[in-house]
């Protein structure tokens, strides 16, 4: 019993939260996004929506691009890196991965593939998967060839705001072993 309150508090969390996010994306053509909104699909674990979400972050950290990979994120989405930073903006984010790009990630590229995808409401879905972050030279092209110490387990959540996903929660964990 006290294991389905703590998922039913955690789920409801999100669909609050999901509402934030919605709010402090909102733009000048509401009734715009109203008419996307009513024509919108449901959620499904295979909607190509939700999955295009880490191919977006993929390409802009191959890219080395910084503000690109920060845009895939709500305005106020989270991120904790496997190094343990936490992040708590799109701007915070920018602003990190600028300096990373240009240090310890300078050359380095990012691969990944989904695990699971649950759908918690209509436009909230959690994406659970591998990744591996390669180092300059690496060709490895499943993240569980990648070696430990670069490979990462993830966890995402992903909102949709007029009809495109975003990250509103990221978090990556080092694989051990």
């Amino acid at each position: 019993m006290r294991r389905t309150r703590s998922i039913l508090l955690a789920a409801l969390s999100l669909v609050l939260v999901s509402g934030a996010a919605t709010v402090a994306n909102a733009t000048d053509s509401d009734t715009e996004a109203a008419a996307i909104a009513k024509k919108k699909t449901k959620c499904s674990p295979t909607q190509q929506a939700i999955l295009d979400v880490p191919h977006r972050l993929f390409a802009a950290w191959d890219a080395a691009d910084a503000n690109t990979f920060a845009a895939q994120f709500t305005t106020d989405g989270h991120m904790i890196p496997s190094n343990g930073a936490y992040l708590t903006s799109r701007s915070q984010i920018a602003t990190y991965f600028t300096g990373a790009f240009a240090g310890p990630y300078n050359g380095t590229r990012m691969i990944g593939k989904p695990s699971s995808v649950r759908c918690l409401t209509d436009d909230i879905a959690v994406i659970d998967g591998l990744g591996g972050i390669l180092r300059p030279g690496d060709t490895y092209t499943d993240p569980e060839d990648v070696p430990i110490g670069q490979r990462i387990i993830v966890s995402w959540t992903a909102v949709r705001i007029d009809n495109v996903y975003y990250m509103k929660e990221f978090q990556s964990t080092n694989v051990q072993s």
